[in-house]
């Protein structure tokens, strides 16, 4: 997993270098392919639970990830544009979903049935400010409740149970974003 990589990588330059690896974890989450960036999220504030300040810096950094990886493959695309068959694909498969405008990428954060979400802004062209302000705010929504309910877990429990709970915490929230992911596809390929 490249996730595991980019840890690995940098956390021997204990926490600055877990910034920076969960940073390029948003950005090749946002940009190439899906990294889990929840997981991580979770895992390197699991090395500092109960530092507040340390919680705020992944907080901005994974909303700044969500941002900056977005906005960068936005305009990749807007400058290099996209041949026309995938141009048409792309624009078909958005107007086959329940939302086929800007608020999908609200419903995305839940049901992640939109990847390259700005390629897919530029493709649709979409309105890009309101576009990203959907991708920040549903990303402060999702990273800021599963860092609070992480660290209450850590405040209530010993630490192993908070990091059982924690565990448990993320394997919920992928859980609950596949099956919502296979219900939107399922429900796209009756149409």
């Amino acid at each position: 997993m490249i996730g595991d990589v980019i840890v690995d990588f940098f956390s021997g330059f204990g926490g600055l270098g877990l910034i920076i690896a969960l940073y390029l974890i948003f950005l090749v989450d946002s940009m190439v392919f899906p990294a889990l960036p929840d997981f991580f999220l979770l895992m390197i504030y699991a090395t500092d639970p109960h530092n507040l300040p340390w919680a705020l810096t992944l907080f901005c950094v994974a909303v700044a990830g969500s941002f900056s990886g977005n906005t960068l493959l936005y305009l990749v695309v807007k400058k290099a544009s996209v041949p026309g068959f995938i141009a048409r694909v792309m624009q078909k498969y958005s107007d086959l979903l329940i939302v086929n405008d800007e608020r999908i990428l609200l419903i995305n954060r839940v049901a992640p049935v939109l990847p390259y979400t700005g390629a897919f802004i530029a493709v649709n062209n979409w309105r890009y400010g309101l576009s990203i302000t959907y991708i920040v705010a549903g990303a402060a929504v999702k990273f800021g409740v599963l860092l609070m309910l992480s660290g209450t877990f850590y405040r209530l429990f010993k630490q192993g149970v908070a990091q059982n709970a924690t565990l448990a915490l993320i394997v919920v929230t992928i859980a609950v974003s596949l099956i919502a992911s296979y219900v939107e596809k399922r429900r796209l390929r009756r149409r």
